[in-house]
Parts: C-alpha cells; structure tokens; sequence
C-alpha cells in the first residue's frame, strides 16, 4: 500500500512541472560596464570598459580597442587613452564647474555610447579617519563636513596597505647539483657562513583595494557633516600584525550618482536570504547611440578628490596576537633525506650539530618560511620607517 501512494505522489508532482520560458533575453555580447570617476584636479583618472557576463562566467571580459573622449557642452574635448586592456587614462584634468561635460565610447565596432551631461561637483576635505578598538575588533571611522551645506552625497573608496613578516626566518640555504648524473643536495648557509637570514623573504607588504560600495548623505540632516563607520578589522587579523596603513578617497556626488549607487549596493551587497530586498534594474546615466532602450551599466560623476592615510602600528594595540598556522620540520643533513623530506620546504635554521658539521635542519612550508608568497618584499613609497 505505502509503495503504491509512494508512486502515486511521485507521479502527481512531476506531472504538475511546466517548463519555464524566462520572458528576459541576453545580450549575447553582454552589457557594456563603464566603471570610474572622472577626476577633476591633480588626480589622473582612469576608466575601466568591460562586459557583463553570466553568473556561471568568472572571467572578465574588457572592452578594449575603444576611442574614448571626454566632451564639454563648449565643445572641448580629452582623449582618453588605452594604458592596458580595458583601461582608459589621462592625466589632470582642470574642469569648468560652469560647464558640464559627458563621456563619449566608441568601441572597436564602431558602436557609439554617451553617458548625460553631468555637472562637476566640489568636494570638501576629509576631517580625519579615526579607528577605535572594540570588543570584537578595530572599528575605522571617517569624518568630513562641508560648510557652505553644497555637497550632501559622498561616496569614498580606500586601499588597506599592511607590513607583514614571515613566521620563521631563514638563515639556511639549499644547494643542488648533478654529480655522475644523480643530483646532489647540499646544505649551506645563506650568507657563504656568515649567520644571518634572508631579509628579503622576511619584510613584506600587501595592499588591497576596498571592495564594498561605502556611501553616505547628510541630506536629512540641518548641517553638511558625516561620521560613519566605514571598515572593520576583526580580532587578530594579520593586518595589524605590525603595522598597518588605510589611505580613503572621498568623491562627492549628484542626487542621481548617489541613488544608483544605493541601489547597486543594495542589488549586490543585500540579496542573501528571502528577507533582503529583492534586485532591482540598474538605469546609469550612459546610453547607445543606436538604442537608447539598451542597458549600459554605469554612472558618470564628476568631482575633485579629497584623500586621508593614516597608520596602525601593532605596538597601539594590546594584545592583539596574530599568529599563522604552521609548523616545523627536523630533517637530517644529507643529500638522500633532504631530497626525500626537504624538497618542497625552505630551511630556516639549525637544528643540532657536532664540532664539525650540520647534523640536522629545520624547515617549514613556503608560505611560512617565504613572505613573498603572498605579498611583495618591496617596501611602498609612502610607508613610514
């Protein structure tokens, strides 16, 4: 009886299953994305010209071989031009604020697109970036006001710089050779016998860029001025290891800037249960010449830059210990065991010895031992001593 309603049920449920024809039709060669601020003042700018893709595509496709200029109503125009593929650059621009101006996109097809009119917006300095240390972490603030009450929408962007040292230092090396046809591998200090490690696989730095839309409005409030939190470092984060730096760069924006970029955050950033607001359509202020129906998305804004670094050093913070996962290794020091146990590890430093020679050696993985597995051993230009 039970087998029987079992194939009843199964055969009532997959009767009641339509095919579903999604009424939405693709661009077979995707949307085109304009991503960039137009940077009036002594910030070059640089656009980025690329193709949406499927949801199930992780490749980037850039949209490069374009002729892009940007036009002023008095008919002036700045080329703009190809730095690597999909990157459009020029230099420091000295806009009118009483003129407006849009950027023109001819692709390599020959299709045009133009973004509106838009003004150039001033953009007040920023007042400070503070940081806070919390129960759960490091809490960074910015703070900015206008006093003439103009500006009201901000949008602000940040690249995180921090020093980061390996786990263990290196002070031995490993040599090989071919000796009658077999290799040999031998094992040597870094420095033809003198003790010290391996400085440049030590000291290293990594920077990121920001990743999430970090808006903000003081248009209900009676005063042009801004406090936020705008970035969190949790607990024992490998950024505050030793030092760390966040240099943010304020935009100002147009009502119309401001609004799409809301609603791209909120389409990208609160879309991850059945609670969240559900994804609406994404209209920039960019269009095709040929169809003005077509999606383009992007939103041309145009202000000066105003930018704010400050610096974390480890030393500021009580107890916060970072420390990676890893281990050592003792390995005998002949060729047959380094070959079998050492190849693939980097030594670090000696483990026992007799008057006259290495008995054994420790090593570690790379990423332990070798810092420039995830970062670069160069120093930045702007890292204080």
């Amino acid at each position: 009886m039970r087998t029987i309603l079992f194939c009843f049920l199964c055969l009532f449920v997959f009767s009641c299953k339509e095919k579903y024809v999604s009424p939405y039709v693709s661009n077979i060669d995707g949307y085109l994305v304009v991503e960039g601020n137009i940077n009036n003042g002594k910030d070059s700018t640089v656009i980025k010209l690329s193709r949406s893709t499927r949801l199930d595509n992780d490749v980037v496709k850039m949209e490069s071989g374009a002729s892009v200029k940007l036009e002023g109503d008095d008919k002036m125009s700045y080329i703009l031009n190809e730095i690597r593929p999909g990157f459009y650059h020029i230099g420091q621009l000295s806009l009118s604020e009483a003129k407006k101006y849009r950027l023109s996109i001819v692709t390599k097809s020959g299709k045009k697109y133009f973004s509106e009119f838009v003004p150039v917006k001033d953009n007040p300095a920023i007042d400070s970036v503070q940081w806070k240390v919390e129960k759960s972490g490091v809490q960074l603030y910015i703070n900015t006001h206008d006093d003439l009450n103009k500006t009201k929408y901000y949008h602000w962007e940040f690249d995180e710089t921090w020093e980061f040292h390996s786990t263990y230092k290196s002070f031995l090396q490993i040599n090989e050779s071919l000796i009658q046809g077999k290799k040999v591998y031998t094992l040597d200090y870094r420095n033809l016998g003198y003790y010290s490690f391996d400085s440049s696989i030590y000291y290293c730095w990594r920077t990121e860029p920001s990743k999430n839309i970090l808006i903000g409005t003081s248009i209900n409030l009676s005063n042009d001025v801004i406090s936020l939190p705008f970035h969190f470092i949790p607990n024992d984060s490998w950024k505050l290891g030793v030092r760390y730096s966040i240099n943010v760069k304020q935009y100002s924006l147009s009502k119309s800037a401001y609004d799409y970029l809301l609603k791209m955050k909120k389409n990208t950033e609160s879309t991850g249960s059945i609670f969240d607001a559900q994804p609406s359509e994404l209209k920039g202020n960019f269009y095709a010449e040929s169809d003005k129906s077509e999606t383009v998305i992007g939103f041309l804004n145009i202000s000066n830059i105003k930018t704010k670094r400050i610096f974390i050093d480890n030393t500021q913070l009580s107890n916060w210990r970072y420390r990676e996962t890893c281990f050592l290794s003792e390995i005998k020091n002949d060729s047959d065991s380094i070959r079998i146990s050492g190849i693939g590890l980097i030594p670090t430093d000696v483990a026992k010895t007799s008057a006259t020679s290495i008995i054994s050696y420790y090593a570690g993985e790379p990423k332990c031992v070798d810092c420039t597995f995830r970062g670069t051993n160069i120093k930045p230009a702007f890292w204080k001593k």
